[in-house]
């Protein structure tokens, strides 16, 4: 019923995939919930635990107005079930045009944090690394300096177009480790590009998981004193001829609708927009 709400045939064997690849990855089966009536499965809904104490919830479709509301309470149950596994946050992305899960998700009370658009870029096979100002360095990911990592990001969220309503919401402990589950970690992806010692900037790159020809930018920040400086050029142009060093096809990202500067920066280097998600969110410690 989940592997089918986009209206697809779904087989015994893409069931048994699914439970394979559920079994692969640990996802918890046992948190699945469904409404049943006169001994029929209606509806259901799984979430897919992150790390970061998040996870995001996949459910079927309902397909009446009462159906909505046992929907709704469906994931209430789910979410309540998650608490117990120590997630904090739930959420879930919707195709934007979906008024009926939206207000299954508004009465499972999510709140809408942002539309989400989804970028993918293929960089020229021969993209340079750009060329720094002086006295400016790249500085690699370690234990040693977790701390900065983790300050540097925190001050790119002061007066951040991209996905305020999070910011304060997670600590960020929580934010590394949900960054470090986007695709497959590897610290010589993680770099500041430091004017001296001090980080004027950060950049978050991964393999992609699902596809080997691709590399996502899990993250691009700038503080407050970096901004107007074309410090976001820089970082992108990294990305980009990363991504090309590493004989990798495209770059793809996601970005807030109304993060405008970033948008264009994006676009000017080429990345193409591939689809939009509405992302709402569910703060578990309230409940």
């Amino acid at each position: 019923m989940i592997l089918g709400n986009q209206g697809q045939a779904i087989t015994d064997q893409h069931v048994s995939e699914f439970l394979a690849f559920a079994d692969e990855r640990g996802i918890d089966l046992g948190l699945l919930r469904v409404a049943e009536q006169q001994g029929k499965l209606t509806l259901a809904a799984l979430p897919i635990l992150s790390p970061g104490r998040t996870t995001l919830m996949f459910t079927s479709l309902p397909h009446s107005k009462p159906g909505e509301l046992v929907l709704a309470r469906v994931i209430d149950a789910v979410c309540r079930a998650t608490v117990c596994k120590g997630v904090d946050l739930a959420q879930v992305l919707l195709d934007p045009a979906d008024d009926t899960m939206l207000r299954v998700y508004t009465a499972a009370d999510f709140d809408r944090m942002a539309e989400l658009i989804y970028l993918q870029g293929t960089p020229r096979p021969d993209a340079a690394m750009p060329v720094l100002p002086p006295h400016f360095r790249w500085v690699n990911y370690s234990d040693v300096n977790e701390k900065q990592f983790a300050d540097t990001i925190l001050a790119s969220y002061q007066q951040s177009l991209d996905c305020p309503a999070l910011n304060g919401m997670r600590d960020i402990h929580d934010v590394l480790d949900g960054h470090k589950a986007s695709g497959v970690f590897d610290p010589k992806y993680w770099s500041l590009l430091c004017q001296g010692d001090r980080p004027m900037g950060v950049l978050l790159l991964a393999s992609s998981g699902r596809s080997e020809d691709q590399m996502e930018l899990v993250y691009l920040g700038l503080p407050p004193e970096s901004r107007g400086r074309k410090l976001g050029e820089i970082l992108l142009q990294q990305a980009l001829a990363t991504v090309a060093m590493e004989k990798h096809k495209r770059l793809s990202l996601a970005v807030d609708a109304k993060n405008v500067p970033a948008l264009k920066l994006y676009y000017r280097h080429g990345m193409n927009r591939i689809t939009s998600k509405l992302a709402l969110m569910r703060d578990l410690r309230k409940s």
